[in-house]
């Protein structure tokens, strides 16, 4: 807690985001990245998570029972990337106790150049872009070319994400002036970056963090009255 009274950053957090292939696990000691690992995982996510947690707290020089706060990336992207960075961490959580903070993983992006107008791009597949950020009220997921036609003129964006680097060539061709960097890694959402994002005077309640999807999952969109039980009926279940 701060000197005047504000609820402040805990001391030893524990930050991981798995909705993207790029799993990010961040521990921050004292406002600082004490330790930090960026996985590319091709294949998605799995058992590894819990190893590069063990081994990022070890690279820290601080143990599990040392985190006083844990934050996990919500998505939106991967619809089962984005649940086991969640479900591990609330696992975490109700073991020690400590509270799970959440936020989207554009956030990340977002907060990768700060003070410039930033449009987070990540890839939805199906030739879409899940888009955060500049002058959109909230997150948006869609074709590229529809994306540019929704912002509205002014400064060119800065693209960040999968997202920005996949359909470079389409955003370019609807909107000539967007700014796409060349360097690769302020297009990985660092967890670490997820913290400028959390209120830590508000600890939610676990079961209230769900992952942010955006777009309904194929289920949804096959089922749209509910999905089929064995009697030939529909179930909402």
């Amino acid at each position: 807690m701060s000197n005047d009274g504000r609820v402040g950053m805990p001391r030893v957090v524990l930050a991981v985001d798995t909705s993207t292939l790029h799993e990010s696990v961040a521990v921050i000691v004292a406002g600082e990245v004490r330790a930090e690992r960026l996985v590319y995982q091709s294949r998605g996510h799995g058992p590894g998570v819990l190893d590069d947690i063990h081994g990022a707290l070890a690279d820290a020089g601080v143990t599990l029972a040392d985190v006083e706060a844990f934050v996990s990336g919500l998505g939106p992207g991967s619809f089962t990337g984005a649940r086991i960075a969640l479900a591990t961490l609330k696992g975490l959580a109700l073991a020690t106790g400590r509270p799970l903070f959440g936020a989207r993983t554009t956030e990340a992006l977002l907060r990768a150049l700060p003070g410039q107008r930033v449009l987070a791009l990540i890839d939805a597949r199906r030739h879409e872009v899940y888009a955060d950020g500049a002058d959109l009220a909230a997150p948006w997921v869609g074709p590229p070319a529809e994306l540019m036609a929704r912002l509205p003129d002014g400064a060119p964006p800065v693209l960040l994400g999968s997202g920005a680097r996949i359909y470079a060539d389409a955003l370019r061709a609807a909107r000539p002036d967007v700014i796409i960097p060349a360097d690769l890694s302020l297009h990985v959402p660092r967890a670490a970056l997820l913290l400028g994002a959390i209120d830590w005077a508000s600890p939610p309640a676990l079961a209230t963090l769900e992952p942010t999807y955006v777009r309904k999952s194929d289920a949804e969109i096959t089922y749209p009255d509910g999905f089929p039980d064995v009697m030939g009926g529909l179930s909402n279940a």
